[in-house]
């Protein structure tokens, strides 16, 4: 049997071994998009009309490294309201992330931008002169927030929800938190991720997601209106809640499990994941597939990550804070957790449990330096696992990166 995943911009054939069960899972496909009038129905059902009745908000946008489909929806607005193209301020919540270039926005706002680029404002994560300071959170650090935001009465946040491998899902509060709070507060937040009860799907219980709804203590509930997208295998835009941001966000969540999750009954020996565009750009993000896919690997078997990584490492910061990682306590060998550290800690934690292999372009010495095993060939890899009768089950995951198995 021969499986065909992506790689490098080109389907690559991967050989099974006689007498191995194969499985294969994918992020479902829509029979037919969303269209213009049940998002209408959906936004006037929802409170949309009542909201903008003599309210023009502050519109809330992701940057170009989500999927969410900005244009599209802004197309709708105008349709209902031509004040939110026309006169509504605008802001890209970039977190962490760099400003946009021009061409990626282009991207978020495509015929738009020249007719909000001068309401446009962009967050600057590490700029306190931009921001206000909101109070005091759980783990007793100050809070910021974008001065714009946290001064505009009303909020519409456009986003897209789909499972984050230690978030739980992506969309909802994360355009604000960390979409437009401070540098401090994302790394106390991201720091939470070190513990492996952070994981994808999971809200309850997660001590990233629960701090982050904790954050909300410091926003009312009654300025944020929500627009949560959830698209398909395909970019499709497969539903679209509207509504309070936290209830719509949480309808979304429902759909994007559906969507992007499927249950097993039993564990395999082993898991190939598949990365696709933007998430087998570089090393950073290959950590999406693992953590979306690790549960279905038994004790001891093995999960192969299949990416190019042709952009490198992808954090030069990342990396740097490998050369003082003590990896037998799992931690810091200072003791002082930094941004970034859980992208070392779990991929440690889960190599103690399963083997975690890379096939990519990245030189052998930079893959085992982050805890993965570098992986030339998949196919003698999987014969001599089959040869050993330590492979009788496997998993093929396509688009691993979003897919998530859970058991």
């Amino acid at each position: 049997m021969t499986i065909e995943l992506y790689y490098s911009r080109e389907q690559i054939p991967i050989d099974i071994p006689d007498g191995v069960e194969v499985d294969e899972f994918a992020p479902c496909q829509i029979d037919k998009p969303l269209t213009l009038e049940q998002f209408r129905t959906e936004f006037q059902d929802f409170g949309g009309t009542e909201f903008l009745r003599e309210k023009l908000p502050l519109l809330v946008v992701n940057d170009a490294y989500r999927s969410t489909p900005t244009v599209t929806i802004l197309k709708w607005l105008e349709r209902i309201d031509r004040r939110l193209l026309d006169e509504a301020p605008y802001i890209v919540a970039t977190g962490t992330h760099d400003a946009p270039t021009e061409a990626q926005l282009q991207k978020i706002f495509g015929p738009f931008l020249e007719r909000i680029r001068e309401r446009l404002t962009i967050h600057d994560a590490v700029n306190y002169d931009t921001m206000v300071k909101l109070g005091v959170d759980s783990l007793g650090g100050d809070v910021w927030l974008n001065k714009v935001a946290a001064e505009h009465q009303w909020l519409l946040l456009i986003s897209s929800v789909e499972p984050h491998y230690f978030a739980g899902f992506t969309g909802g509060r994360k355009s604000l938190f960390p979409g437009l709070t401070d540098l401090a507060t994302i790394e106390r937040n991201h720091n939470l991720a070190n513990s492996m009860l952070a994981a994808p799907l999971k809200l309850k219980g997660n001590p990233v997601a629960e701090h982050l709804d904790g954050l909300m203590q410091f926003m009312e509930s009654s300025r944020l209106f929500g627009l949560q997208a959830v698209l398909d295998a395909t970019g499709e835009i497969a539903a679209l809640f509207c509504g309070q941001l936290e209830d719509a966000f949480l309808r979304a969540t429902t759909r994007a499990e559906e969507i992007f999750a499927h249950e097993i009954d039993e564990q395999y020996d082993v898991v190939i994941c598949e990365l696709l565009p933007p998430l087998d750009k570089n090393l950073y993000q290959v950590q999406k597939a693992l953590e979306n896919c690790h549960e279905a690997v038994r004790n001891g078997g093995a999960i192969i990550l299949i990416s190019t990584c042709e952009g490198g490492v992808g954090s030069d910061y990342f990396m740097k804070l490998t050369e003082s990682w003590d990896r037998s306590r799992n931690e810091p060998a200072d003791g002082n957790w930094r941004f970034g550290s859980h992208k070392l800690s779990r991929v440690n934690a889960h190599s103690q449990r399963i083997e975690v292999l890379l096939h990519s372009t990245l030189p052998e010495a930079t893959v085992r330096r982050v805890f993965y095993e570098p992986l030339d060939f998949v196919k003698k890899f999987l014969y001599l696992r089959s040869d050993q009768r330590e492979l009788h089950r496997l998993a093929v995951v396509h688009d691993a990166g979003n897919m998530v198995l859970k058991t």
